[in-house]
């Protein structure tokens, strides 16, 4: 009974993380409940047992985060709570609408907590993960499930820009039309989520012809991790990505490739090779990457630059606005609200801002810069711990190395972008992240903890 319950919870977890790009990026707030509901039934039966101390220890800072985040978003939906921090738009629709409210810190009432099941979606999708991961070939099966899962969503993106590039999947498309979204209406997130599988698959590649070459007897691979495979899986995502002509998207996944395989290839040392060797190597990654990807970005690059002259004045505006409300925000997810009173007249009357397109910004905005900074600090922790786990780590050292290379991708592109506050990448992030935080900790130590702790 217990297996079964565990076959169960590992296979609603695995829908969740596969299934979150399919309907347009699950950004619709039924879609966050939906998976919400999953992954608390999947937690609930989720088993265990190769789960030690050490895993609690690394949790511990995300756990620490959402309850503070819990905390702010309370203090901020409620009325009448530290009246020096609440927001004058209420004050003034008493006075000058003689509307009956109460004093909040959130611009809103409802936001909030509408915005705060995202943050809970996260967290409960890294934690599963990690639940799932502490077993290396667990952890395997799962990436490689994220990875290949990708590959259709990307094959759907190609195909439907090719055959019908006004649709998105059962209704018109109004963005982007000369663009491949895939199943996201946002070519920037699409390119991100493509990139990231690609990025799995090109670690495992590296991984098989490395094996390959040392053990050329063992076993007999599978063919989801024969180098072909993986190989044309990769590529398939990069042509994608390319077709999305996202310039973030297309130079950060390059970039996120190139420093992947470098930390791979560095800690090997094969014979007296040296790290600017493993750079070399590297640098051969990245030029077959701009040669299949490269074109339309390079194009966009001479045509508009590098920097987008509106988003500048966007960032450069949302600094602005955090002075005044630096300790607890705006008030979770209220940026669209708060934006418009400060809108500088260089953007023009056209165009809704309803996110920063940066978000580190949009996150101290909306709950302050301590918590901010208190994220920032959890992100470099979570960093630090993957780049280690990817150095001391022997066997299954290729999880925490695309857990660092993901990282750099998500994090660089959501600090120009928001690709990460959208749940059908943000889930597949909190999967690769998960998995390889869980695998930072050697089967050694893991084995050490458990049985001191027995």
């Amino acid at each position: 009974m217990r297996d079964y319950l565990g076959k169960i919870s590992n296979a609603l977890a695995i829908a969740v993380f596969v299934l979150a790009p399919l309907p347009l990026g699950s950004v619709d707030l039924a879609w966050v409940c939906i998976w919400i509901a999953f992954l608390v039934a999947s937690l609930a039966t989720a088993r265990v047992d190769h789960a030690c101390k050490a895993d609690l220890w690394l949790l511990m800072p995300l756990l620490a985060a959402i309850a503070a985040i819990v905390l702010i978003v309370w203090l901020q939906e409620t009325s009448n709570v530290v009246s020096k921090l609440q927001d004058p738009a209420w004050r003034n629709a008493r006075e000058l609408a003689g509307v009956d409210v109460p004093d909040r810190i959130s611009l809103t009432q409802s936001a909030p907590l509408l915005s705060f099941g995202y943050y809970l979606l996260f967290v409960l999708g890294l934690s599963r993960a990690y639940l799932l991961a502490t077993e290396g070939w667990q952890a395997h099966k799962l990436l490689k499930l994220a990875a290949y899962a990708g590959v259709c969503y990307a094959l759907y993106g190609i195909m439907s820009q090719l055959l019908l590039p006004d649709t998105l999947l059962w209704r018109q498309k109004e963005f982007y039309l000369q663009y491949a979204t895939g199943t996201f209406v946002n070519r920037n997130t699409a390119a991100a989520f493509w990139g990231s599988s690609s990025l799995i698959l090109l670690i495992m590649l590296v991984r098989a012809v490395l094996h390959a070459a040392d053990e050329p007897g063992r076993a007999r691979l599978g063919v989801s991790d024969r180098p072909l495979t993986l190989g044309a899986g990769s590529a398939i995502c990069l042509v994608a990505v390319g077709m999305t002509g996202s310039r973030a998207g297309i130079l950060i996944t390059t970039i996120s490739m190139v420093c992947a395989v470098v930390l791979y290839l560095a800690p090997l040392n094969r014979g007296g090779r040296s790290i600017w060797s493993s750079v070399r190597s590297s640098v051969a990654v990245a030029a077959i990457v701009l040669a299949l990807v490269g074109s339309v970005a390079m194009g966009r690059v001479s045509e508009l630059g590098l920097v987008d002259g509106q988003r500048y004045e966007v960032y450069r505006t949302t600094l602005d606005m955090i002075p005044g409300h630096a300790l607890l925000g705006f008030g979770a997810g209220n940026f669209e609200a708060a934006f418009p009173p400060f809108r500088p007249e260089s953007l023009g009357s056209q165009g809704i801002w309803d996110r920063a397109h940066s978000m580190p910004l949009e996150l101290v905005l909306d709950l302050g810069l301590p918590m901010g900074l208190a994220i920032l600090a959890v992100a470099i922790f979570f960093f630090a711990s993957l780049v280690l786990g990817a150095f001391r780590r022997k066997r299954d050292r290729h999880i925490p190395v695309i857990g660092a290379g993901v990282f750099a991708l998500g994090t660089l592109h959501s600090s120009v972008d928001f690709s990460l506050q959208i749940p059908g990448f943000g889930l597949l992030f909190a999967c690769v992240i998960g998995c390889g935080l869980a695998q930072s900790i050697s089967t050694s130590a893991r084995g050490l903890a458990r049985r001191a702790a027995d």
